[in-house]
């Protein structure tokens, strides 16, 4: 929401101009009804006593300026009226920014005021009226209500100025939240979409060469329609990891969630990537299933195990599913036929995933438009090395010296924080 301005009923250069308007009137009346009470006489005091007036149209910005001509007014019996609204514009003007030079003001003001005939001091009745008149009612109620009201206008301006910034901070924290929210949409999208797309690609370019054989026709279309369900599956998870946060839906069995790929019998139900249901042994055959997929997609993959499989925390699973994901969907991309290593290692507070290829084992193939048959986007390795970090490990990435590639990823076996998930 836009705070609405406030715009004053009277404006400030309004309200000095009719106090500078009344002080005048005063002190002109004043002048008139003493003629001889001033330094100028008959004629020149009414002038004085306009002089002394115009002052007040600066209180605003040179406080002790109008103080100044205002004492000067008084002790020259030019004209009283004045005075009294200096000593407030210097509180509410200068008492904000400056306490000492307030009070400096009013010390001033009390030796200026003072009574210089000596027979005044010698009646306590005088010096009492004196002290009450001119001081009290001049010039230190004035200045405290100043600094009341300047207090007071500091006050409301730091609010004003809080509440615009908090809403200001407010809104980047919404927009970062959607730029957050954008960019884990995007990761979740590439992650669920990517593998199982490339593998339909590489089945269905290997589809046209054995046309002439309708039995390895049909189980490559039957590959090609299991990845896609699986696909489909995997995008409707996700989608609904989405809307209903990671926590939604923990614990329930895999079945109630995906009926449909039950019923296909294509043993999609073991395939669990939103980590759900997950035992001890849940991360190393999910990660099996992927290597499967890729085997029956002509790229020799190995997976060794080593240590004890355990149950891992529901973000932890997933991000170890996502790193084999993404690296054999490299290998398809950039050197399709390679020799491919997966390496599972189980500690008692980390598991390590790593991911090793050789060579490209033969030249990537080119679609018919002469573009790579599977392009990429180079935001893979970036989003899984976001969705390490989100799950407290950490990732490594680089070239072999045999011309090859790796991943190597730890991560913790349950999150800080929180208990592994599964239970």
């Amino acid at each position: 929401m836009v705070p609405v301005p406030r715009v004053p009923l009277v404006s400030a250069r309004a309200v000095d101009l009719g106090l500078v308007g009344v002080v005048l009137l005063f002190s002109v009346w004043n002048s008139v009804q003493n003629p001889y009470l001033g330094p100028a006489g008959p004629w020149g005091n009414p002038v004085l006593a306009v002089v002394s007036a115009l002052p007040l149209l600066v209180r605003r910005r040179a406080p002790e300026l109008v103080l100044g001509a205002a004492l000067l007014a008084k002790v020259l019996q030019v004209s009283p009226f004045a005075t009294p609204f200096a000593f407030y514009a210097e509180g509410a003007y200068r008492g904000p920014h400056s306490r000492r030079v307030v009070w400096v003001s009013a010390g001033v003001g009390l030796v200026v005021l003072a009574p210089w005939d000596a027979a005044a001091w010698s009646s306590l009745r005088t010096v009492t009226l004196w002290f009450a008149v001119n001081f009290v009612f001049s010039c230190l109620v004035p200045l405290l209500l100043g600094l009341y009201v300047g207090q007071r206008r500091a006050v409301v301006a730091g609010l004003v100025e809080r509440a615009e910034r908090a809403e200001r901070e407010q809104r980047l924290v919404a927009e970062a939240a959607r730029e957050q929210e954008r960019r884990r949409i995007a990761g979740e999208m590439h992650d669920v979409v990517s593998h199982q797309v490339s593998l339909i690609v590489v089945h269905a370019n290997a589809l046209s060469a054995v046309t002439h054989d309708p039995e390895v026709t049909g189980e490559t279309a039957e590959i090609i329609r299991t990845a896609g369900r699986r696909a489909l599956t995997e995008l409707r998870e996700m989608l609904g990891l989405l809307r209903n946060g990671p926590d939604a839906g923990a614990g329930e069995p895999r079945a109630a969630e995906g009926s449909d790929t039950a019923q296909d019998g294509s043993g999609e139900g073991a395939h669990d990537p939103a980590g759900r249901g997950s035992g001890p042994g849940a991360a190393v055959d999910r990660i099996a299933e992927l290597a499967d997929g890729s085997r029956t997609a002509g790229l020799p993959v190995t997976v060794s195990v080593e240590g004890t499989p355990q149950r891992l925390a529901e973000p932890v699973e997933r991000a170890a599913h996502r790193v084999v994901q993404e690296a054999l969907t490299n290998v398809h991309k950039h050197a399709p036929g390679a020799t491919t290593r997966i390496r599972l290692v189980f500690g008692p507070r980390a598991v390590r995933v790593g991911v090793v290829n050789g060579p490209p084992g033969r030249p990537a193939a080119p679609a018919d438009d002469g573009e790579p048959l599977l392009p990429s986007g180079g935001h893979g390795l970036i989003g899984l090395t976001e969705r390490v970090r989100l799950a407290g490990g950490t990732i490594e990435s680089g070239p072999t010296g045999d011309g090859g590639f790796r991943i190597d990823a730890a991560l913790p076996v349950s999150v800080p924080g929180t208990a592994a998930t599964g239970a």
